[in-house]
């Protein structure tokens, strides 16, 4: 079966600086600090109400739907400009073709910014538990700060930046 097409995503999204060389500041991402039981417990939560269904209750991903979560992203997640690539990637969504463990997605992933910071944040530590990391990649103020980013990064910025930061 093909790839999958979705609708549905929030338009008009540009991560300049990360894709023009600029990166993210070091002050601005952290090294993975401690999650607390009740952040995993929270990203656990809004993961299996929301991410489960394309990607899978392990993050394991779905066939020409989309792509493992737990595995790839682990190298992403060990580094600033991977931690902003993911963290940007849930605040505004993905479309389009991207290349993960050799299979072809192209679809979209709908922006979560209807979520609170600290939900998006506890969802980053789940992320990071499911890829055999411990800590939170981002915090609540990290999530806050890249939302209010003027201009938002596009769609294609963060393909561009992906293809940087992921293996």
């Amino acid at each position: 079966m093909g790839p999958r097409r979705w609708r549905g995503l929030s338009a008009g999204l540009g991560l300049a600086a990360l894709c023009a060389g600029g990166g993210v500041p070091a002050a601005a991402q952290p090294a993975l600090v401690p999650a607390s039981p009740q952040a995993l417990a929270r990203g656990a939560e809004v993961f299996g109400g929301v991410c489960l269904a394309c990607h899978g209750a392990q993050g394991q991903g779905t066939a020409g739907l989309a792509p493992a979560l737990a595995g790839p992203l682990a190298p992403a997640l060990a580094s600033a400009e991977g931690r902003g690539y993911v963290l940007r990637v849930l605040l505004h969504g993905l479309s389009g073709r991207i290349v993960s463990q050799g299979q072809t997605f192209m679809g979209a992933m709908p922006a979560q910014s209807n979520f609170h910071d600290e939900d998006l944040a506890a969802v980053g530590a789940h992320l990071a538990r499911l890829n055999g990391l411990e800590g939170a990649p981002f915090t609540a103020t990290e999530v806050a700060t890249a939302r209010a980013e003027r201009p938002a990064p596009t769609h294609k910025a963060l393909r561009e930046l992906r293809a940087k930061v992921m293996p």
